[in-house]
């Protein structure tokens, strides 16, 4: 299977997730919104290029360049394949499952300055599908520049959504604040049965690829 699916989908999964976009949105209500919004990409940015560049790197490490080394990280794309699926069956039986109330946490996202939002983009940054992205490429025997690219598809995929609500807010500030707390609350209804639907498909497809890979396709 071509290296730029599951990466891309494995974006896909990371950009889509409701709590991710929620507190985001919760930003661009906040009277610094610019910039706590841009304090938030940008710890998010680090966080995600420091555990991809770990990952790989700790997956390069000597000890995994063997045949056994090469089956131990295909076995574990297949279980971290599993793994998504059954979070996201698990997901989609707690739908209906009531969530902490919204209020609250807009009085605590208000309360943000440009540091804590770098914080909590840190925090927000799914750290474990990041890693997953990083044990694909390094599943697929891919050179360093190939590699490079793969890393850039996955960053403007799982950044896609976040991003495109700043550059929606900072072109529209008016238009956009209505619409998006219409988009959060949609989200905090919605938003649970779509990343359960999400992590069922990717993983699959992550679980496939690794297990396609390690049977010798």
């Amino acid at each position: 299977m071509s290296l730029i699916v599951p990466i891309l989908l494995l974006g896909l999964l990371a950009s889509l997730s409701p709590t991710t976009i929620v507190v985001f949105i919760l930003l661009l209500g906040t009277a610094r919104a610019r910039v706590n919004a841009l304090a938030f990409l940008v710890g998010w940015a680090v966080s995600l290029t420091v555990v991809f560049a770990a990952s790989f790197s700790a997956g390069a490490s000597h000890p995994l360049q063997g045949t056994s080394g090469r089956t131990s990280v295909q076995l574990a794309q297949v279980l971290l394949g599993v793994a998504l699926v059954a979070v996201g069956i698990r997901q989609w039986r707690r739908r209906h499952v009531a969530r902490p109330a919204a209020a609250a946490v807009d009085r605590h996202a208000r309360r943000l300055n440009p540091w804590s939002a770098a914080f909590v983009g840190v925090l927000k940054q799914p750290w474990a599908i990041t890693a997953a992205a990083a044990l694909v490429v390094l599943d697929h025997h891919t050179g360093l520049v190939a590699a490079a690219i793969a890393f850039v598809l996955f960053t403007a995929a799982s950044t896609a959504s976040v991003a495109l609500l700043f550059l929606y807010y900072a072109r529209q500030p008016g238009e956009a604040e209505a619409r998006l707390t219409a988009l959060r609350l949609r989200l905090t209804a919605a938003g649970p049965a779509l990343f359960a639907g999400v992590a069922v498909l990717v993983g699959a497809i992550v679980a496939l690829d690794g297990l396609h890979r390690l049977l010798g396709g």
